[in-house]
């Protein structure tokens, strides 16, 4: 955790606000000092009253009344600075929060893919927005009060201490066991609690949002949350956080409450015995009447600082959380970016492992996609396919070794460029909720219409057009308009068509589709392969009986590697995973129940 004040770290992101979080500050801390305005004035009602010594018709009522309006000026005065200490806060609030999400959404946009693929869509967005909408409600609301309640108990103990120093150390007593205990309320343990509170308040959030789109499933099959395993533990561990943070604030937070509320108890009894030993009763009476009117405001100004002082470590956890995903860093980018001539693609040795301490995904490989064909990958899960296509197009770097395209090292190109030469095909297609037009175009900004109908008709998207209300202009998921798993590939295959960049990769694309779909995707597969560079990960073999090359991946290692008839000729590991999955294919259910 960073350990600079938070107000130092936030003025970093206010930008041009920065003056007005100031103005904030310091309307509010003159209105935290103007609010000490009618009880001075009550304290001067009651120092008149005692100077009469009861005779009421010995004051005058123009003092009455002087000191009366004077308390009412005092009020309104402190109101209308708190009013524009919060206009300044929240506009202060409002724009350095927008700075920060700007900043945030930034980041992410230069972070590699591969940091997205690991960090889950419903931490990244609790970041960017209830973390930030922290930062915000702590400018807004908490600033102001944290203003007043800084400087009105600097100003009353000045007064305190003014009047009757006695008294004001016998005051202080108390509010110093308040702070001991507020200071026990901050300490670092509670520090790694509310870590733990926010870290689970997050697990739970992504365990929510995939329990969600999974509901239908567990509908089905007519199971609870209980169910669901990760979402049940990740509620319980949510539980058991909040509880242990609740109960670590249990005692420090009574000692403080009973502290702060606990001065006029110290108070009176102390008053009485310094009363008797006073050699200057009226006087010590005016001082006592002082502290008496004085000791509620106290209280609440101390409470005041026990919730600034909770919301602070709140703030601070989010600010943590914030800074944590600016200080991640983007692929590092070479001065003097290199291009390609052609897209021949070498893997030269290349290790990579997803953490340190973990084992290689992709150990030593090495192995040429020659530019214009297809190379197929396959093997067992976790045997590192998905990997070698990520690291081709820049989700993460090696470790070891190279990946080199007409000679260039990846790293030595400019990583947007590079992913403009590449289109992405897998099995998990995002269409966004616009028109069939607009979600083809997503991969070519300004194509024209005619372009985009073209993509669509070689991506065999006639008959899906043809049915749609409004055509390619039918919007997606607005008013019943929804496609099918095979016709969202299709959609998805049209895109990639337009964007015609020379390098494919592809995760097999037909793996589950009907036939009828498969046979259109196919088609358009067909139209996106030629004179590309292809990388096909393959999960049914027969899709790559007519690849230029297969290589079969073993625990990141390259088994085998070869064309169909070669490596079926050499009876090895891809020969036996044929015939198991021909033995799979051919498999029946009559004869499951006769066999």
């Amino acid at each position: 955790m960073n350990k600079t004040s938070i107000l130092p770290r936030l003025m970093e992101y206010a930008g041009k606000y920065k003056v007005t979080m100031i103005l904030s500050w310091v309307f509010s801390a003159g209105s935290g000092i103007l609010s000490l305005g009618p009880y001075i004035c009550i304290f001067l009602v009651a120092r008149e009253l005692v100077a009469a010594e009861g005779n009421l018709l010995t004051l005058a009522d123009e003092t009455m009344a002087r000191y009366g309006w004077l308390a009412v000026n005092l009020t309104v005065a402190s109101f209308m600075l708190y009013g524009i200490g919060l206009l300044c806060s929240h506009w202060a609030a409002f724009n350095l929060v927008a700075n920060l999400r700007i900043r945030l959404v930034r980041r992410l946009g230069e972070l590699p893919l591969g940091f997205h693929t690991a960090n889950p869509s419903g931490k990244l967005r609790k970041i960017i927005e209830k973390n930030a909408d922290n930062t915000e409600n702590f400018i807004a609301h908490q600033l102001p009060d944290l203003a007043q309640a800084i400087v009105t108990p600097v100003a009353f103990l000045a007064s305190m201490f003014y009047f009757d120093w006695k008294l004001a150390l016998i005051c202080l007593l108390p509010i110093a066991a308040g702070f001991a205990f507020l200071r026990s309320m901050l300490r670092s343990e509670s520090d790694v609690l509310l870590e733990n509170y926010q870290k689970a308040l997050g697990d739970m959030s992504n365990a929510a949002v995939e329990y969600v789109r999974g509901i239908s499933v567990v509908k089905v099959f007519g199971q609870t949350v209980h169910s669901f395993q990760r979402f049940h533990m990740a509620i319980t561990t949510y539980r058991k956080f909040v509880t242990d943070y609740a109960l670590s604030m249990e005692k420090p937070m009574s000692g403080y409450i009973a502290a702060v509320h606990g001065i006029f108890f110290v108070l009176v009894p102390a008053g009485i015995i310094l009363y008797q030993l006073s050699q200057g009763a009226e006087s010590f009476i005016l001082s006592f009447i002082f502290f008496v009117v004085f000791t509620p405001l106290v209280s609440v100004v101390l409470m005041r600082v026990m919730f600034s002082s909770s919301n602070q470590l709140i703030t601070t956890q989010a600010l943590d959380t914030i800074e944590s995903l600016l200080a991640e860093k983007p692929l590092p980018r070479t001065t003097q970016p290199q291009k390609p001539g052609s897209y021949d693609i070498v893997f030269d040795f290349v290790s990579f492992r997803y953490e340190q301490e973990g084992a290689a995904a992709v150990d030593g490989l090495s192995f040429t996609a020659p530019a214009g064909t297809v190379t197929a990958l396959v093997g067992a899960s976790g045997g590192g396919k998905t990997t070698v296509a990520n690291l081709i197009s820049r989700f993460w770097d090696v470790e070891a070794g190279s990946i080199r395209v007409d000679g260039v090292d990846v790293r030595d190109m400019d990583p947007q460029e590079w992913i403009g030469q590449i289109s992405f095909v897998f099995q998990d297609v995002n269409l966004f909720k616009m028109t069939v037009a607009q979600n083809v175009a997503f991969s070519k900004p300004g194509a024209t219409e005619e372009e985009i109908r073209n993509a669509l008709s070689l991506a065999q998207c006639d008959d899906i057009l043809a049915k749609l209300p409004n055509g390619m202009h039918t919007v997606i998921g607005a008013k019943g308009i929804y496609l099918s798993g095979g016709e969202m590939q299709r959609i998805a295959l049209a895109r990639a068509i337009l964007k015609d960049a020379p390098v494919v990769l592809l995760d097999e694309a037909t793996a589950f589709a009907d036939p009828e779909n498969e046979y259109r995707i196919q088609k358009a597969l067909e139209k996106l392969m030629q004179g590309k560079t292809v990388i096909m990960i393959a999960h049914r073999l027969s899709t790559v009986t007519g690849a230029d090359q297969i290589l079969v991946l073993e625990e990141g290692r390259l088994a085998e590697a070869g064309s169909h008839p070669d490596l079926i000729a050499k009876d090895g590991v891809y020969a036996r995973m044929f015939r198991e999955y021909q033995a799979g294919t051919a498999w029946k259910i009559g004869g499951a129940l006769h066999a």
